[in-house]
């Protein structure tokens, strides 16, 4: 995977909404069409019913609408798998989207810098890594279980279902959200890096034992609503914000909350939804 942290710097004042997930997704995608009609479709277009998006654009955590000339501003963009092969149109399409501005008055910017947030520290350029490298901390943790609590920082709307239904008041417990980031896992690995069920089906098989524990929900539901023209109507964005904790006998639970961290989870990835930080 990559995760590339793009800093741009405004040109004029500009007016951008609150939550910049939906608008830099749009923006994104005109600019890899005009940069290369194959990363487009790779990027965008409708494959495979439970097929992810090889592709994540996470904005910041600012909520500023606000924009003065010479601000700077951050968001994050991550490929997995066969996409990291992108890299080059993703460049090429950086620098096609200064010229399509940000926002509804299309503010013109400049690319400041690209830099790669790998496991270790951020470096400039395009630094892959595996995903083995980030769970080297973690390494060894399965053999055994020891008294521990764990907590995730919801940073950007956590859109998980159960049931059918979006959850509203909190995550249920450790054995859920466990099999919502090995879900994700496993259609992404399917799908973007080796389909190779035998492979996959070890994922599961090899899940550590979820050991009795507590859950602690300090959470609450943030409604957002985005604007889609391909629909022309709002649709419902929403998901849990806040922060949930577990405590037990958790260690070994460790490696897949730090999957869950990199990958997000939920619906609406591509968005930068499904964004949590893990305080352990």
């Amino acid at each position: 995977m990559v995760k590339l942290l793009v800093t741009i710097q405004f040109e004029e004042d500009a007016q951008l909404p609150a939550f910049k997930g939906s608008m830099l997704h749009g923006w994104f995608g005109q600019s890899l069409k005009a940069a290369d009609e194959q990363a487009y479709f790779i990027c965008f277009a409708e494959h495979d019913n439970q097929q992810p998006k090889p592709y994540i654009i996470s904005p910041s955590q600012d909520h500023k609408t606000h924009w003065q000339k010479g601000e700077l501003y951050h968001f994050e963009i991550c490929l997995f798998g066969q996409a990291t092969d992108l890299v080059d149109a993703l460049y090429v399409a950086l620098k096609l989207g200064e010229r399509l501005g940000l926002g509804s008055q299309r503010a013109p910017f400049k690319v400041l810098s690209i830099t790669s947030n790998s496991p270790q520290f951020m470096q400039s350029g395009v630094h892959p890594f595996t995903l083995a490298e980030a769970l080297k901390p973690y390494h060894g943790l399965n053999n055994f279980n020891t008294q521990r609590e764990v907590a995730l920082n919801l940073l950007t709307p956590v859109r998980l279902k159960q049931a059918g239904k979006i959850c509203h008041t909190g995550i249920a417990h450790l054995d859920f959200l466990s099999n919502q980031i090995l879900r994700r896992l496993v259609l992404l690995s399917k799908f973007w890096v080796l389909d190779d069920q035998s492979l996959l089906d070890q994922i599961a098989t090899q899940r550590p034992y979820i050991a009795p524990h507590a859950t602690h929900n300090h959470c609450y539901f943030e409604d957002w609503q985005r604007y889609s023209k391909k629909s022309k109507e709002h649709l419902p964005f929403g998901g849990l914000k806040g922060q949930v904790s577990f405590s037990g006998e958790i260690s070994a639970m460790l490696p897949i909350l730090k999957i869950g961290e990199l990958l997000h989870i939920g619906g609406k990835t591509t968005f930068g939804l499904g964004k949590y930080q893990l305080i352990a």
